[in-house]
């Protein structure tokens, strides 16, 4: 029993971490797509594999579209291209702040029902001591932590009675 559960920690997860991803990419494109960065689809999709590379990914991703902004320039607005390099790294910066502090805290959290909160701190603590595997392992150990402590201490508290001696 508490083996399932422990697997459905992990595989809800794996889910929060799929919706993210698809909600990067959906953001991603349209951002691209309002101000006019080539290969819009490209990089949407660039964000998708570097939300899945956690931490690392999205400075790559955000890295290429600055590259393309500076090489390629926008399609729609009448900027030089060092400004619009400019603009794409801040569009980038928002989605990732509003992914990490908004959209993250509450997907996880309620895929895993875990409270945002203490998902952020989580996150801010594991980070700061462990780095990338912290921030990458954080969520789903603190809820398999407190699986484990409620099984073995509320729910396993009765142990079977042996049969009474005439």
């Amino acid at each position: 029993m508490l083996g399932k559960r422990l697997i459905q920690i992990w595989v809800n997860y794996l889910k929060s971490q799929l919706v993210l991803m698809v909600f990067i990419g959906v953001l991603t494109y349209l951002f691209a797509r309002v101000v006019g960065l080539p290969y819009a689809l490209l990089m949407a999709t660039l964000a998708i594999i570097g939300e899945g590379i956690s931490q690392i990914g999205p400075i790559f991703a955000t890295i290429t579209a600055v590259i393309v902004a500076l090489l390629k320039g926008s399609t729609v607005l009448n900027v030089e291209n060092w400004i619009f390099a400019l603009i794409i790294l801040a569009g980038y910066i928002l989605i990732q702040l509003l992914e990490n502090w908004i959209i993250k805290p509450k997907v996880v959290g309620s895929m895993l029902n875990l409270n945002p909160w203490l998902a952020l701190i989580g996150l801010i603590i594991a980070g700061a001591i462990f780095g990338i595997p912290g921030v990458l392992l954080v969520t789903p150990v603190m809820v398999s932590i407190r699986e484990i402590v409620h099984y073995f201490f509320y729910e396993n508290r009765n142990p079977p009675q042996s049969p009474a001696m005439p």
